[in-house]
């Protein structure tokens, strides 16, 4: 009773109105199945139970139960066919069309979900499970003006190193990573003139503390960089379309300090009036004092038009507004901001369902004075450039 229970309120979108016995597509799978009554479907059951994999919902039947897509006699390679290439392109395969990029996210969440299995209060009971959250993130609700993240706290982090004159690393930019083969960063952090050579070679993952002296108990990776993928628009000094992706030259293997971050897909903030951001750039814009320790720190989401208007003195020939690939972020009292060196670093949110996901919405971009009152720094607008990152980290998916 549970069961069916749970699966009113759990079940995928719903395919085309199907009756009990008709033809179906797995919509996770992407496999042919047949149109069941929840309660006589023992796969659906058993991967909601075991991976919280919610079915593919045919129609109610005529007593209000629903009726789903049900693999039991199926043979997993049994696959639906292919779409017809008529008509506008769709992303995913089968039935699913979703971006690759929510589909990936699904993926690489898992590794953030736990099951905690519960006996409910019900005659003969059997046991069941949920999900829950299985990771160190503990929230941002107070870089400059910011605090020491907590250790795998952020595993997307990513440092990005040019080659210094000792030998070592200077660590001038960040980046998030979002598959085992791409890191997120901006288009300005594809090339630093001060260091031994101008472009970056490795990305540094798993860190907690840059400094190679201190030991902090992390276990980063560095990881040399295949590729950069700069955006064809990106055209410095100008302040347009500041992003990049930095193809490594193997794949990562992800564990609990390491793991990828999903893509903001909403032009809108999706009801968030805060993110937070991340990095090891400048914590006193007087001294120029680098972090050492990764640093957070909480910022408020400006509207576009208020951006706008607050930065309407900043403009000059390489910037003279904010364009629809922008956002800002900031406090209005200073105090709290981005600054150098956290060039290319995430501004993200954590998911409403799992704090353990994190969703990337901005890149940091630029800003005219780090934590001045009334001045929001100024990010790139991850959602308005899905369609070139998947078309480069997920090609043919």
């Amino acid at each position: 009773m549970l069961w069916c229970l749970t699966i009113f309120l759990l079940v995928s979108r719903a395919v085309a109105q199907s009756n009990e016995g008709d033809s179906c597509v797995d919509q996770y799978t992407n496999t042919v199945g047949t149109c069941t009554l929840a309660d006589r479907c023992k796969t659906a059951k058993e991967d909601f139970q075991k991976n919280g994999i919610s079915p593919t919902f045919c129609k109610y039947s005529a007593f209000g139960s629903p009726v789903i897509c049900c693999k039991d006699h199926s043979n997993i390679l049994q696959a639906a066919p292919a779409p017809s290439n008529d008509g506008p392109p769709v992303w995913g395969s089968g039935s699913d069309t979703r971006r690759v990029s929510e589909r990936k996210c699904e993926q690489y969440s898992r590794g953030v979900t736990e099951k905690v299995d519960f006996i409910p209060l019900v005659p003969n009971p059997e046991t069941m499970s949920i999900s829950s959250a299985k990771c160190e993130y503990s929230g941002v609700e107070l870089i400059v003006g910011g605090e020491k993240a907590n250790q795998g706290e952020f595993p997307h982090m990513a440092a990005i190193g040019f080659t210094n004159f000792d030998g070592g690393y200077n660590f001038s930019c960040g980046g998030s990573l979002i598959s085992p083969r791409f890191v997120l960063t901006a288009g300005h952090c594809i090339r630093d003139p001060n260091a031994r050579n101008p472009e970056p070679v490795i990305v540094r993952l798993g860190d907690q503390n840059i400094d190679p002296s201190v030991n902090d108990g992390a276990s980063p990776v560095d990881v040399p960089i295949k590729k950069i993928h700069k955006h064809p628009e990106y055209k410095p000094p100008s302040r347009y379309n500041d992003i990049a992706l930095m193809e490594l030259n193997t794949d990562v293997e992800f564990e609990s300090a390491i793991r990828p971050a999903c893509l903001w897909r909403q032009g809108s903030f999706g009801g968030h009036t805060k993110a937070v951001a991340t990095g090891w750039g400048v914590i006193d814009p007087d001294t120029r004092e680098l972090a050492k320790e990764l640093q957070k720190v909480s910022l408020s989401l400006f509207g576009d038009a208020d951006c706008d208007a607050r930065l309407m003195n900043t403009r000059y020939r390489h910037w003279k507004g904010l364009s629809a690939g922008q956002m800002c972020a900031g406090e209005l009292r200073g105090g709290k901001d981005t600054c150098q060196g956290d060039s290319g670093s995430p501004l993200q949110i954590a998911s409403k369902e799992n704090q353990c996901i994190f969703h990337i919405i901005g890149i940091t971009s630029f800003g005219k004075q780090c934590a001045k009152s009334g001045l929001p720094a100024v990010y790139t607008r991850v959602s308005s450039y899905l369609d070139w990152i998947e078309g480069i980290v997920w090609p043919g998916e």
